[in-house]
């Protein structure tokens, strides 16, 4: 199964790369497809990717391109890594290509992007039956140290997938751990979408940092970034999405808990788990304000996190502060293309009926 199974990357920025790279030094068959030809070019000339640090080693490609419908044909599993932000684009660009039997992998999702992905498909009139899925987060921490060249600061001991429906995760997961022992099932993508805490981890951050990030000065995001206060407010609005997770049936891991599982960091508190993970170490902190930490993780993850807090009738406080901020600071609107429950297509659901969908796909 691992020789003949064929995957497709969607998306060739710093996770794109760098899973094209490490499937292709594990011996898999490789398409990376990418929209700027730079990037397309500079992979083709040397035939693939080169990875350092935590993997070290060259990964053939045995496709690398600019035509989606190149990309898609032949795939067994597409990887869709891109910002969530650009999920529907993505998915307008497959949907008349897709086959039957196909797995397609958010990865990852941000918070639900396998349903925005659905609904897109859905509206594009896509008639192939493919399986969709998502994943919590990416597997490793990584940047493009130039095109067909990145860094891996490390990798996680565990991604969080489930498929929608639920029914469907098992199949997907299996075909997955081909490659990557990694990926384990969750119970459904309420799981893998509320285990998202990019958004509560970085819109907060990135703001409160303001100042920081305009001065020009060299700093690192999680270490100078991540202080005892900060700490203290965002472990307030990581309870807000605990919350959320309960009123659903969820027994969700805060983030200071997610440490230590995917980066066996054990400290006291949230502020100093940042700041002692090792894989942190080295990023640094942006130099402008209109960075996806806000553009991506407000819209794609803290606005449905507070919509379905209103239809549970839960207080987000914290989460809407955040959001109002984001939007006042950047003088951005981020709500028109934003995963409201109208644009995940799930409105007029109770929360009841909700849940029995992202189970058993009956509405």
């Amino acid at each position: 199964m691992k020789t003949s199974m064929k995957w497709t990357i969607l998306g060739g920025g710093n996770g794109g790369q760098t899973t094209a790279g490490h499937l292709g030094m594990m011996g898999f068959d490789v398409t990376l497809y990418d929209i700027f030809d730079e990037t397309i070019q500079a992979i083709k000339k040397q035939g693939g990717v080169y990875l350092e640090d935590a993997l070290i080693g060259f990964g053939k490609v045995s496709c690398a391109t600019t035509n989606i419908e190149e990309a898609l044909p032949d795939a067994d599993i597409i990887l869709v890594t891109v910002p969530a932000t650009a999920h529907t684009t993505v998915a307008k660009a497959c949907a008349p290509h897709l086959k039957d039997g196909q797995i397609v992998v958010l990865n990852p999702a941000a918070t639900f992007g396998s349903l925005a992905f659905k609904k897109t498909l859905e509206d594009e009139g896509c008639t192939a039956t493919v399986t969709l899925a998502e994943t919590n987060t990416l597997l490793y921490g990584c940047r493009i140290i130039e095109p067909g060249k990145t860094q891996v600061f490390g990798l996680k001991n565990r991604i969080l997938t489930a498929a929608l429906p639920a029914t469907e995760t098992s199949r997907v997961v299996a075909a997955l751990q081909t490659a990557f022992p990694q990926f384990e099932a969750a119970d459904s993508i309420l799981v893998t979408s509320f285990d998202n805490t990019n958004p509560i981890l970085h819109p907060a951050t990135t703001l409160l940092n303001a100042g920081t990030i305009e001065s020009d000065r060299e700093w690192r995001f999680y270490i100078d970034g991540f202080t005892p206060s900060i700490g203290r407010f965002v472990e307030k609005m990581d309870e807000e999405r605990l919350a959320i997770g309960r009123a659903l049936g969820l027994e969700l891991l805060s983030c200071r808990e997610q440490l230590e599982v995917e980066y066996s960091v054990f400290e006291d508190n949230l502020a100093e788990s940042v700041r002692n993970n090792s894989v942190y170490q080295d990023i640094k902190g942006q130099k402008t304000l209109n960075t996806r930490y806000l553009t991506e993780d407000i819209p794609m993850g803290l606005v449905p996190f507070v919509a379905l807090g209103n239809l549970l009738g839960l207080p987000t406080a914290r989460m809407v502060t955040i959001i109002d901020m984001g939007q006042l600071v950047l003088e951005q609107d981020l709500m028109t293309d934003a995963r409201t429950l109208e644009n995940l297509g799930i409105d007029g659901m109770t929360p009841e009926e909700f849940v029995q969908y992202v189970k058993t796909g009956q509405r």
